[in-house]
């Protein structure tokens, strides 16, 4: 981090400073005070730069912000591209469902051959989970159903409300937000299904930072910064509860829900195990045409081969 010196009487840290940059809607808005507390309880002055997720990405390989949210796709696209990116740490897990209109008849994603289903684009990473997820179903999300690509969740609610899609791939909060509305029903979770298959969970998102960046600044203190945040958002329903408008849910139902949905799904290491399957991700990636090129996942993160409990 880049160490920045505070004049006498200044309200900000003497200690190092990092700037954030991510989207402030949604659930990345629950890492913001989580990593502003966090970086509070270590001595490190946190500053988040509200953006969209795209953006961010693009200030983060620019050098604008110091660290920044990024799936396992998105680290290798950004090395593809010329960019010395790497995941410090991870945060969270898939969190897409697929998800039907509760009064429909489909009872599986089998029975939705043939049909209208909507997703977000390719280079979403909603997109690769649920067609990981179809793939291991034997379903070709593009070949078996009659598949159209939104550009954001809420549209996608919009096209089930009225019929115009059987069946739609959501992500959080938007998903509980509908659960929680009531009159939709989820057919799969990605990481519950993988789990159901003995699978780990893992790392959909990661704090990302730039490799120059890191080796300039304290690698151990910036992991336990972002450990130290995504360990609050698992442990503390509270944060969901006063950053209710942030996830557009009622309180206290709706972001409990949200809690109970979401903090098993947040991670607080990269293990042998779960880069292993990261790894078959990044193959089937390129399989899928949204990478150029193979990847090996030990040049995409920041792993030490201990197992960070």
């Amino acid at each position: 981090m880049a160490a920045t010196s505070c004049a006498p009487g200044s309200e900000e840290s003497d200690g190092p400073k990092v700037v954030v940059g991510g989207s402030d809607v949604g659930i990345a808005a629950l890492m913001v005070p989580a990593l502003k507390r966090a970086g509070d309880e270590l001595g490190v002055e946190v500053e988040y730069k509200p953006m969209a997720q795209k953006t961010a990405q693009i200030a983060l390989t620019n050098g604008d912000v110091d660290m920044g949210f990024m799936s396992i796709t998105n680290l290798a696209s950004a090395q593809e591209q010329g960019h010395d990116v790497i995941g410090l740490a991870p945060t969270w897990a898939a969190n897409t469902s697929l998800v039907v209109k509760e009064d429909s008849p489909y009872k599986t994603a089998e029975d939705l051959k043939g049909k209208a289903v909507g997703s977000l684009n390719r280079t979403v990473s909603v997109y690769a989970e649920s067609y990981f997820v179809l793939a291991d179903m034997g379903i070709d999300m593009e070949k078996d159903y009659q598949l159209m690509l939104a550009d954001s969740g809420g549209l996608l609610q919009g096209l089930l409300d009225s019929g115009q899609m059987e069946a739609i791939t959501q992500y959080e909060p938007n998903t509980t937000r509908m659960l929680n509305q009531g009159g939709y029903r989820e057919l799969f979770h990605t990481s519950t299904y993988w789990q159901d298959q003995g699978r780990p969970l893992v790392p959909s998102q990661n704090w990302a930072v730039r490799k120059e960046w890191l080796q300039q600044n304290d690698q151990d203190l910036m992991l336990r910064l972002t450990e130290r945040a995504t360990e609050i958002v698992k442990t503390d329903s509270s944060v969901y509860e006063t950053n209710a408008a942030a996830v557009n849910l009622p309180t206290p139902d709706g972001t409990q829900l949200l809690f109970e949905r979401f903090a098993p799904l947040l991670l607080l290491g990269y293990t042998t195990e779960n880069l292993l399957y990261a790894q078959e991700e990044l193959d089937q990636g390129k399989e899928l045409g949204l990478l150029k090129d193979s990847h090996n996942i030990s040049d995409l993160v920041f792993h030490e081969g201990e197992e960070r409990k």
